[in-house]
């Protein structure tokens, strides 16, 4: 679903060699969100701001410099807990195209730049069944394009749809798929507006105002066409579905780094999240708050990510508000208002290659509880390992074993209410390999 990078991990390589184990502050500045893909470089993924350079480079003069680049996936899905045509359980295995992305990224002593386009279709997500024609390209839209400007060597300003600064940034987890934050719209959200930031080596903060979410690209659904998870118009089908849009989002995180040297780390930050909530059949503003802590540590090839999200929603709908409609990805499902979420992940990077490939296994837990005692939570675990090919570290392998309950993402029958009054309450099982090339 989304591509990850190797964040709350170490280091795994540049060119074509690997480097040597780092501390997970050790990074490159400057790169956050203008590599927010895996890459040759697969580097750490640090705050989910592109961070002005440390000092101008005299030798460019200030001129700044293009770079271009994106990637092409395929993915092969083996679905234990699916139902057939006339409804009978079954087990279904698809290999089919993922995505191709497209990037174009500006840096320079002053401004930086980037914005990616993503294609998809031509799989079995996007199949005739649904209403599909089944072509490469079919569902489009933009991930991020934004411009930035570097007041000092630690503040920058940046301008479009760029990554919101909320918790571990750019991503909770080492997945490939993401936790349950993903589907619920609080982990790794692109929004249209402006954000602050300022960063040191033991701290940053940044502050962002957004007046609306990202933009309705191109597919099928009425409203949800995007890469983020959003507040959306609710498709026909989905019962109880909302009309709503979010607006004028305040946004602010800070993060502390207590330990910081060759051996190990720890970070720790706080978020927060206030915006209005319009409905469009009672033309009335209802309100969003979210408040989040998180933990990021590091101990030699150990990784450790946590974070708690509250959340509370006042959509203002028509018949009720505890519940209401998110999409992205061309789909929308509902979810509850109002409840807590957690997510946990653990990740080890090997020293050694095994055979062509360095590896790093992880495992993750995420779950959310609905305040509402009659909806039942939902919950994922993902244990799964990323392969990057040693030799060529642009080919990057994500394989995932998935088991979910009441995930709208896992097993048949959990998709328009699993994460609002839940679904059949069972366990799902998937296993899910995406392989990448990133140019």
């Amino acid at each position: 679903m989304r591509s990850t990078k190797l964040a709350a991990v170490l280091a795994l390589c540049a060119g074509a060699g690997l480097l040597p184990i780092q501390p997970v502050w050790a990074q490159d500045q400057g790169t956050q969100e203008l590599d927010a893909e895996p890459s040759a470089v697969n580097r750490e993924q640090p705050i989910a701001v592109p961070d002005p350079t440390p000092h101008p480079d005299p030798a460019t003069g200030g001129i700044g410099k293009f770079t271009f680049g994106g990637a092409f996936r395929v993915r092969y899905d083996l679905r234990f807990d699916d139902v057939s045509r006339g409804g009978f359980a079954k087990t279904t295995e698809n290999f089919s195209f993922d995505t191709l992305s497209l990037k174009a990224i500006y840096d320079s002593d002053t401004i930086f730049g980037a914005a990616q386009y993503r294609f998809y279709g031509g799989s079995f997500l996007y199949g005739t069944r649904f209403g599909y024609d089944n072509h490469p390209g079919e569902v489009n839209f933009p991930m991020w394009a934004y411009l930035g400007y570097k007041l000092t060597p630690e503040d920058s300003l940046t301008f479009g749809m760029n990554q919101v600064p909320f918790g571990l940034t750019p991503y909770f987890t080492n997945t490939f798929l993401g936790s349950l934050g993903f589907v619920m719209g609080v982990e790794e959200i692109y929004n249209l507006g402006v954000k602050y930031a300022h960063v040191e080596p033991d701290f940053n903060y940044q502050f962002g105002f957004y007046p609306g979410a990202n933009p309705n690209g191109f597919g099928l659904s009425r409203d949800s066409a995007r890469y983020s998870t959003n507040i959306v118009i609710a498709d026909s089908f989905i019962p109880f579905g909302t009309r709503n849009s979010e607006e004028n989002m305040f946004i602010g995180r800070g993060e502390y780094f207590f330990v910081k040297n060759d051996i190990a780390s720890l970070a720790v930050g706080a978020s927060i999240w206030h915006s209005s909530i319009y409905n469009f059949d009672t033309r009335q503003t209802g309100s969003k708050q979210l408040e989040s802590v998180h933990v990021n540590a590091t101990h030699g090839a150990w990784g450790f990510k946590a974070i708690y999200v509250r959340q509370d929603i006042d959509p203002r709908n028509p018949i009720r508000n505890d519940l209401l409609t998110v999409g992205g990805f061309d789909v929308s499902y509902n979810m509850a208002t109002r409840g807590n979420f957690v997510s946990a992940d653990v990740s080890y990077k090997v020293a050694d290659p095994i055979g062509p490939f360095t590896i790093v296994p992880y495992l993750n837990y995420s779950a959310y509880f609905k305040d509402r005692a009659d909806f039942s939570t939902s919950e994922r675990f993902t244990l799964g390992t990323i392969w990057t090919l040693t030799a060529d570290p642009s080919l990057i392998i994500y394989t995932e074993g998935l088991f979910g309950r009441n995930d709208p993402y896992i097993g048949a029958g959990q998709y328009t209410n699993g994460l609002a009054m839940g679904g059949d309450r069972k366990w799902k099982k998937a296993f899910f390999v995406n392989i990448g090339y990133y140019f």
